[in-house]
């Protein structure tokens, strides 16, 4: 989310901008010219967050913890089509060998297919393409068409 209905967000906070007390933290973004923050040390600032995953963003730490060389490491695709630095992959690629779409999950620590994996942003992990994250009971659960194995409700 890059803004609300009045335009891109902007931030009043006294204590640093580092947690999710921050709109912009939050809603994983820099905080911008605009924001109105002191001491601020939110973990977006000086990235493109519009070329990061979900996965990447929800781990932004270890993502600003890995050095250049880490990077720079080539990967594989699972495809087999294309090697790439790991720094191509922190959002979805498109195999131009095959059209495979891929991205590196921090959670799995690999490279994983689009079609058969996402990242639950509520829950801060990366859940095959089957489980689906339940609002009632706030938990991930599997089954595509079956009720929450949680709580029974159905989505």
């Amino acid at each position: 989310m890059t803004g609300h209905a009045h335009g891109p967000l902007r931030c009043r906070c006294g204590t640093g901008c580092h947690t999710n007390r921050c709109a912009c933290v939050r809603n994983r973004q820099p905080c911008l010219e605009g924001c109105r923050c002191s001491n601020c040390r939110n973990p977006f600032n000086g990235l493109d967050v519009t070329r990061m995953s979900p996965c990447a963003l929800d781990n932004v730490e270890r993502y600003k913890a890995l050095s250049e060389a880490e990077l720079d490491t080539m990967m594989e695709l699972i495809c087999g089509c294309e090697q790439l630095p790991l720094r191509r992959l922190l959002a979805a690629y498109r195999c131009n060998g095959c059209d495979d779409l891929s991205w590196y999950s921090f959670c799995s620590h690999d490279i994983v297919q689009d079609s058969c994996t996402w990242h639950c942003s509520d829950c801060g992990a990366c859940r095959d393409w089957r489980e689906w994250h339940c609002h009632r009971c706030n938990r991930c659960t599997y089954g595509v068409t079956m009720p929450c194995e949680n709580c029974g409700r159905r989505e």
